[in-house]
């Protein structure tokens, strides 16, 4: 016989296999995967569920009135059963109490034919009864006397036997019969035989065929009319005004936000409604005050982008004053050095036509050629002198608070730490005192440190500007975490032409530059550095008596 085997489901280890109608073996899974995986087909079928609300009821409402319908009807048949089970066996057990009394009253005239008819009366009387029979015991085995069957079942002698010994009323059950046995005693009370009593409990099953035949009929219709009815009464109560909530958030998914739900009643589904439609009118509301919100945003960006043109064309600006002030810078260090070079040797021959005057009195020819020469010297001196004060800035001062020289600085290289990945630290105390200086001049100087700390970092670091009250003035201190600065360049980085950076990258006037300045403002600078450790730059100014710094426009 020819036999479909299914895959197991199981461990994984388990050999699963599978009928192969093509080559007629069994063949294993691994085979299976190995011909390809759409050779393999599942076992059990997805249930397919209806996708909506209104199908999902329908079939919920389908399998609780089947359910309903045949728990009912399985807990009737149980109970009609029990029931009738219960009055078939009280009618036996009555019918035998019957017997036994009238044969006990005629006991013994009576002669088994006697007996046979009073058991056929009585089988006629009851007709759930199926057989009486009456056994007396004959040694140890029970005898039939008299019965209303062709032949007593070894059930109900075995039970009539267990009465007499017992001498008690006894019943058991048999598949299809019901027995019941209880002892017959003669005028002087002994027991001397027993009535057997059998029913038949057939017809139950009959009856709960025919019960379980009429609710396999009527289920179906049952289920068609309540499933109806359900679905009217859902669709007005839930459906409905589920499909108006639903028909008004698609609305306001595709951005008609003045879409609002009818309410159909107050219940659940009402305030539903009413929830949408007030989400709704916050929605419309928040729209209103988020347009509202980007118009300020576009605007303040716009201002924003302006201030930025303008912060970029002050930086251009800057960075262009501050590449002329290095090339004024080189020039004017150049002119000072000329100058100085030149003007030493001519004190010298000054001194020496103002002694050969004294020693020429009263030569006069020679007299006059000598205050020639010393008055070109005075010539070539006087120009000298009118080089070195070119050579010089105007100054231009004002009262300024440090903190905001330093803020206009720190607005200038912003970009450039965000593109290096430098982390700027600004401590700027609100008590720190103001100082007469050339803002601009200041400002180019301190530009000029913090550009020399950020080519130390190339890759990223930590750059700190600080103020602080100093004694008798301000402290301005300039702190990266660059590779610092060799010892044998320290003791001369203010010195022009002196550089750290690689040839191309810088003058080396910058320090210089900025020595200068703050020098020429009455104060100080110093710097510290150790290779590896970062670059601290201090600068000190003085504070001037009584001075209130300007509003900066």
């Amino acid at each position: 016989m020819n036999s479909r085997l299914v895959p197991l489901v199981g461990d994984r280890d388990m050999m699963e296999t599978k009928h192969c109608p093509e080559a007629g073996y069994l063949e294993t899974e691994a085979g299976l995967l190995e011909r390809g995986r759409a050779q393999i087909r599942p076992t059990v079928a997805k249930m397919l569920l209806p996708k909506t609300l209104r199908g999902r009821l329908l079939l919920m409402v389908a399998v609780v009135v089947a359910l309903v319908i045949g728990a009912t009807e399985y807990l009737e048949s149980r109970l009609f059963e029990r029931a009738a089970i219960s009055e078939l066996t009280r009618n036996a057990r009555s019918t035998a109490f019957a017997v036994a009394d009238d044969l006990e009253l005629r006991w013994p005239q009576l002669d088994p034919a006697a007996i046979g008819e009073t058991l056929h009366d009585f089988l006629e009387a009851v007709p759930a009864v199926r057989s009486i029979s009456v056994v007396t015991l004959a040694g140890s085995s029970p005898e039939v006397l008299a019965s209303t069957a062709s032949e007593v079942s070894p059930d109900a002698l075995e039970l009539a036997r267990r009465s007499l010994e017992s001498t008690a009323t006894l019943e058991t059950d048999t598949g299809p019969l019901r027995i019941v046995a209880t002892p017959l005693r003669d005028d002087r009370r002994q027991v001397v035989g027993a009535v057997i009593v059998s029913v038949s409990v057939a017809i139950i099953d009959q009856i709960r065929e025919r019960s379980w035949t009429m609710a396999l009929w009527l289920m179906p219709a049952a289920i068609l009319l309540l499933t109806w009815l359900v679905d009217l009464l859902g669709y007005r109560l839930v459906h409905r005004p589920l499909a108006v909530v639903r028909s008004t958030m698609e609305r306001a998914a595709q951005g008609d936000l003045m879409a609002r739900a009818q309410v159909l009643r107050r219940d659940e589904l009402g305030t539903v409604a009413e929830r949408l439609n007030q989400m709704l009118d916050q929605l419309q509301d928040f729209n209103v005050a988020l347009q509202e919100r980007i118009d300020e945003a576009t605007s303040e960006l716009q201002e924003r982008n302006t201030e930025l043109v303008e912060s970029h064309e002050r930086v251009l600006a800057l960075r262009e004053a501050l590449a002329q002030a290095e090339r004024m810078a080189a020039v004017g260090h150049m002119a000072a050095s000329v100058a100085h070079q030149v003007g030493t040797p001519l004190n010298l021959v000054s001194g020496y036509v103002q002694m050969m005057r004294e020693e020429q009195v009263g030569n006069d020819r020679l007299e006059t050629r000598l205050a020639i020469v010393a008055e070109q010297i005075d010539k070539v001196t006087a120009e000298l002198r009118r080089i070195l004060d070119h050579a010089r800035p105007p100054a231009s001062r004002r009262v300024v608070r440090p903190g905001e020289i330093i803020e206009r600085v720190s607005d200038l290289i912003r970009d450039r730490l965000e593109r290096q990945g430098v982390t700027l630290e600004l401590d700027l105390p609100g008590t720190c005192p103001p100082i007469e200086v050339d803002a601009v001049q200041v400002e180019l100087a301190l530009l000029n440190l913090i550009t020399n700390s950020l080519d130390a970092m190339p890759d990223g670091g930590i750059l700190t500007v600080r103020a602080a009250r100093a004694d008798g003035g301000v402290r301005l201190e300039v702190r990266d975490t660059g590779a610092g600065i060799a010892p044998e360049l320290l003791a001369r980085i203010f010195d022009p032409w002196v550089t750290t950076k690689p040839p191309g990258r810088g003058t080396g006037l910058g320090l210089s530059i900025a020595r200068e300045v703050v020098r020429a403002h009455g104060g100080d600078i110093d710097i510290k550095s150790e290779p590896g450790s970062g670059t601290l730059i201090v600068i000190e100014f003085p504070v001037t008596a009584g001075a209130t710094a300007e509003p900066t426009a």
